[in-house]
């Protein structure tokens, strides 16, 4: 399975990057993910996202690239990739952004674990062996264990 990742951190959020890496390798999935930065979404790009079972993408802080990750998400739902968007409720979003998404607080992040665990509780249900339901739930176990590190970090 292969699993898009798009973000836009701040510096000490970096080693996110590497623990989900990490987390969806062990679950089996070849990862790639968008080096467009400050520039138009290139055709690589572009096949990379429509090549996945999955798209993640998180935004927390003061990043710099939220209009990036939006464009590639928006992209991926489009193109009906399975996807987990996560948002720090810090972070402004723009009113025109229609797509759902999640909404985390690092000092509270309870709310952002019980919609993920909702939505895969969902996945489960309609799964037959569709590798794309199997690449969301896979992918959702990933994320929560990073939700949990970014509150953890003082």
């Amino acid at each position: 399975m292969r699993a898009f990742l798009s973000y836009s951190l701040n510096d000490q959020d970096q080693f996110i990057l590497t623990l989900l890496s990490s987390e969806l390798r062990r679950k089996n999935f070849q990862i790639t993910q968008s080096n467009d930065f400050n520039s138009e979404m290139s055709s690589l790009t572009k096949v990379n996202i429509n090549k996945a079972q999955l798209f993640i993408g998180i935004i927390t802080g003061d990043g710099y690239e939220t209009q990036r990750v939006q464009k590639e998400w928006r992209l991926a739902n489009v193109a009906n990739i399975p996807s987990i968007l996560l948002v720090e409720d810090s972070v402004p979003v723009d009113p025109n952004f229609k797509f759902p998404y999640i909404t985390f607080s690092r000092n509270n992040p309870h709310s952002a674990v019980q919609i993920l665990n909702r939505k895969m509780e969902v996945m489960k249900n309609k799964t037959s062996q569709d590798s794309n339901t199997w690449a969301w739930l896979l992918g959702g176990a990933a994320v929560l264990a990073i939700i949990g590190m970014l509150s953890n970090d003082d």
